[in-house]
C-alpha cells in the first residue's frame, strides 16, 4: 500500500467507527427484527446490507484477532453466521444508543440520509451491471457500490460544519476539488485507504472506491470492477436526487434495453425496503433524498423514545443475549475482546490477572498467544498499569509524552505487544474488589473517543468482573494449568466414548449380517467371525492404550492391502440397504507404511463412515493411493476417500478437525475428524480436505513410508 499522507492519515486513525453514524430509520426497523422472536439472522442481515457503516462494522469485527477467524471473511451473512445470532443483535442494540448519545443535529442527519439512499443505488446498480456482464464476483460488485462513497461519510461525521457548503457543489468534480483544498485529500482517497486497511476485503474494491470519479476514457482498459461502480455511481447520483433516469446518458458497458430493464429491477428493490422502513413511496415508484429526510424528525423521535429507558449497560451485559462460561482467564479476555469489538470497535486488547502460582505478580494475557509468557511484579508503583490494579483507577500510558519521569519498562513492553505507541489501562473490578486490569491499545488520534466511551466500557467491565467473580470462586485453587489439563482429560474421554462406539456399531451390524446369512458357505461366515474378533480386540486395544497412545511402538502395515480389506467389509458394516459402490485406483505396487494396524483401521473406519453419511440413497466412494509422495523433503504414502456428497461450506471447513465441529446433526460432532488429525500428528502423519470435481468432500491422508535400508 502507497504511503498516506499527513492529513490522510490523521483523518484515518481518529475515525471511529463506532460513532459512524446510520439512518434512524433502519435502526428502528432493526430493533423491531431484534424484539422479535421469530426472526433470523437472515432478516438482521439483509437489512444491516442496505447499509455501508453496520456493514463495515460487522466485516471489521469478525476479522479481528478477538474472533480468530483463520481466512478471512467479506461475506456479511458469513460473517453474521460466524459472530452469531445473539451478538449481531447486542452490536445493533448498541449502536443505536450510541447513536442517540452522539445527539446529531438534523443537517447532520439528512446528509447521513441522503449518503445512505446514494451508496444503496450504486450498489444495486453496481449488482445488477455486474450480473449483465457475467462478472464474477457480483457480491463484491455490490459491495463496492455499497461502499464507495464511505469516504464522505467519514468527512461528515468529522467535519460537519465545514463539509455542509462542499457538499452544495454544482457537479461531483468540483467536490473533490473542494474536498482536497480543504482537508488534503478527496472522499475518494479518504475511502479507498480505509478500506485498503480492512485486509478481509479485496483491494479491487478500494480500486473502485477510489477511481469512480474519473474520466470515461481514463477508465478503459482497468480493472472491469471500477468501470462498472464507476458507471453504478453515475446512475445512482441521479436517481437518489430525481428518482428517475438521465434521458442523455448513456452506458458504454451495457446497452440501453439491458439497462432499462436493470432501472426497472431496482426500482422494484428499493420500493421494498422503503416499506419496510415505513417511508412512503410515490406513485411513480422512485424513492428520492427529500422522500426519504422528510420526517426525518418524526423518525427519531420515534428511535429515542423506543430506547429511552434503555441503559447500554445492561443491553450489553445481558446473560441472555450473551450466556458465557467464564471458567478461565483466557476465556475471560476473549470474551471482553470480542465484546469491546462488537460495541466499542475496540480491536487491541491484553489481560492482566494475578498469576494463579504466585499472587506477588500479574500474568499477561494476550490474544496472540493461548498460553501466557509474561509476568510483572505488582511491587512496582512506577507502572500506571499496575497501579491500575492496586488504587482502582484507570490511568492512560503515554511514553513519548513522559518528560519527568522515564516511564518503566514493563509499560512500555505491554504497549509495544499491543502494537501502539499509547495504551488505556482500567480496573476490572467490582466494589472495591480489583481482580485484573484489562488494556486497550491506542494512539493520539483514537484518545479523545475513548476518554468519551470511558464510563460506558468502564461500567461494562464492572459486570464482567461480577461474572467472573461470581463464576470462579474456586479459581485460586487450581492452577491454570490444571484446568487446561481437566479441559483436555474431558475432551480425551469423549474421544474414547466416540472410538469405542464405532467398532462397538461394526459389531452389532455384524451380528445382524450373520444371521442373514446363516445358510452361507462356512468360509464367508469365517470370514466375518474373524472381522468380528478384530474389531473386539481394537476395542481392547484402544481402551488399554489409551493413556499411552502416543508413545506406541509402529509397525509396518500394507497400505494397499489394508485399504483392500477394511473399506469393503466396514461399508457392508455400516449400510443397510443402501448400495455404495466403491472405485479403486490404486498404485500398482503396495508399500509398508509407519504407523499401527489398528491406528489405521480407526482412520480409515472414520473417513469411510463420514463419506457414507454424506450421501443421500445410493452412493459412490472413490478410493485412490500414491506412493513415494515427496512432501517437505519427507516421504510419505497417500491415499484419498472421496464421496459424491455436498462437501463442506466455508465456515465449517475452517475447524474441520477440531472437537465438536460437523455438518452433522446430534451430539459429540466431529469428534470423528479431530481423532484422526490427532491419530496421524502422532504418527507424524497430515490430513487435508479438498472439496473434488463432484462437489463432494476429499480427504487426503499422508502417512510416513517405512524404508527399508
Amino acid at each position: 500500500m502507497h504511503e498516506l499522507g499527513s492529513s490522510l492519515k490523521s483523518i484515518i486513525e481518529s475515525t471511529e467507527m463506532g460513532w459512524l453514524p446510520s439512518p434512524p430509520h433502519i435502526f428502528n426497523k432493526l430493533l423491531d427484527i431484534c424484539h422479535d422472536p421469530d426472526s433470523s439472522i437472515d432478516d438482521l442481515t439483509d437489512l444491516i446490507s442496505t447499509d455501508a457503516v453496520l456493514t463495515c462494522k460487522l466485516i471489521m469485527a469478525v476479522n479481528s484477532a478477538a474472533f480468530s477467524i483463520s481466512q478471512p471473511v467479506n461475506n456479511l451473512k458469513q460473517a453474521a453466521t460466524l459472530l452469531g445470532h445473539d451478538r449481531v443483535k447486542t452490536m445493533v442494540l448498541t449502536s443505536s444508543i450510541q447513536q442517540l448519545f452522539a445527539g446529531l443535529i438534523t443537517p447532520q442527519k439528512i446528509i447521513v440520509c441522503n449518503l445512505w439512499l446514494d451508496s444503496l443505488y450504486c450498489a444495486m446498480f453496481a449488482e445488477d451491471i455486474a450480473h449483465a456482464l457475467n462478472y464474477e464476483h457480483p457480491k463484491n460488485a455490490y459491495l463496492a457500490g455499497l461502499l464507495h462513497d464511505f469516504g464522505q461519510i467519514v468527512f461528515n461525521a468529522k467535519f460537519h460544519e465545514q463539509y455542509v457548503d462542499i457538499l452544495d457543489s454544482k457537479t461531483e468534480d468540483y467536490l473533490v476539488l473542494k474536498e482536497i483544498s480543504k482537508f488534503g485529500a478527496s472522499h475518494t482517497d479518504l475511502g479507498a485507504s480505509m478500506i485498503e486497511r480492512w485486509p478481509s476485503l479485496s483491494p479491487a474494491i478500494a480500486d473502485a472506491a477510489r477511481f469512480h470519479h474519473e474520466e470515461d476514457e481514463e477508465l478503459k482498459g482497468c480493472d472491469i470492477l471500477c468501470q462498472i461502480v464507476a458507471e453504478a455511481s453515475q446512475i445512482a447520483w441521479q436517481w437518489s436526487r430525481f428518482g428517475k433516469a438521465d434521458v442523455k446518458w448513456r452506458s458504454i458497458l451495457i446497452d440501453d434495453q439491458e439497462l432499462k430493464k436493470i432501472y426497472n429491477q431496482v426500482k422494484d428493490k428499493l420500493t421494498q425496503i422503503a416499506a419496510s422502513l415505513e417511508v412512503p413511496v410515490p406513485d411513480s415508484g422512485s424513492l428520492t433524498q427529500d422522500q426519504f429526510s422528510r420526517d426525518l424528525e418524526k423518525v427519531t423521535i420515534r428511535l429515542g423514545r423506543r430506547i429511552r429507558d434503555a441503559s447500554l449497560i445492561n443491553v450489553i451485559n445481558s446473560e441472555e443475549t450473551h450466556p458465557a462460561i467464564l471458567d478461565s482467564p483466557r476465556s475471560l479476555l476473549l470474551k471482553v475482546s470480542q465484546e469491546l469489538q462488537l460495541l466499542f470497535s475496540i480491536s487491541d486488547v491484553a489481560l492482566l490477572l494475578p498469576d494463579a502460582g504466585n499472587t506477588k505478580f500479574l500474568t499477561l494475557h494476550e490474544l496472540n498467544h493461548i498460553q501466557p509468557v509474561s509476568k510483572f511484579s505488582v511491587d512496582n508503583n512506577k507502572s500506571k498499569i499496575i497501579r491500575s490494579f492496586l488504587e482502582n483507577r484507570s490511568f492512560w500510558v503515554e511514553p513519548e509524552r513522559t518528560n519527568d519521569e522515564i516511564t518503566p519498562i514493563s509499560d512500555r513492553q505491554i504497549i509495544r505487544r499491543l502494537n501502539h505507541d499509547i495504551a488505556f489501562s482500567l480496573p476490572l473490578g467490582h466494589g472495591d474488589k480489583v481482580i485484573g486490569v484489562v488494556v486497550i491499545g491506542s494512539n493520539n488520534a483514537q484518545k479523545k473517543y475513548l476518554a468519551n466511551q470511558s464510563n460506558f466500557i468502564s461500567g461494562y467491565l464492572k459486570n464482567i468482573a461480577a461474572m467472573w467473580s461470581k463464576n470462579n470462586q474456586v479459581l485460586k485453587q487450581h492452577t491454570f494449568e490444571d484446568i487446561t489439563k481437566k479441559e483436555q482429560e474431558q475432551i480425551d474421554i469423549d474421544k474414547l466414548v466416540h472410538e469405542i462406539s464405532n467398532p462397538l456399531s461394526v459389531i452389532g451390524n455384524y451380528i445382524d449380517i450373520i444371521k442373514a446369512n446363516s445358510k452361507s458357505d462356512g468360509g464367508e461366515i469365517n470370514e466375518e467371525i474373524k472381522i468380528l474378533k478384530e474389531e473386539l480386540q481394537r476395542i481392547g486395544n484402544i481402551v488399554l492404550n489409551f493413556k499411552n497412545a502416543k508413545n506406541s511402538e509402529s509397525q509396518a502395515v500394507f497400505l494397499n492391502d489394508e485399504l483392500k480389506m477394511c473399506v469393503p467389509l466396514y461399508i457392508k458394516s455400516l449400510t443397510n440397504n443402501k448400495e455404495v459402490q466403491i472405485k479403486w485406483n490404486l498404485d500398482a505396487s503396495d508399500t509398508e507404511i509407519k504407523i499401527t494396524r489398528d491406528a489405521l483401521r480407526q482412520i480409515i473406519l472414520n473417513l469411510v463412515k463420514n463419506a457414507i453419511e454424506a450421501q443421500t440413497e445410493d452412493a459412490e466412494i472413490m478410493i485412490s493411493t500414491h506412493h513415494f509422495v515427496n512432501f517437505d523433503g519427507v516421504v510419505f504414502a497417500q491415499f484419498t476417500i472421496a464421496d459424491r456428497g455436498r462437501g463442506v461450506d466455508a465456515i465449517t471447513r475452517q475447524l474441520l478437525f477440531s472437537p465438536l465441529t460437523s455438518t452433522k446433526e446430534g451430539t459429540g460432532r466431529g469428534l470423528g475428524l479431530s481423532v484422526v488429525a490427532e491419530i496421524l500428528g502422532s504418527f507424524n502423519g497430515q490430513i487435508k480436505y479438498m472439496e473434488n470435481e463432484f462437489g463432494g468432500a476429499s480427504f487426503e491422508v499422508l502417512i510416513p513410508l517405512s524404508l527399508k535400508t
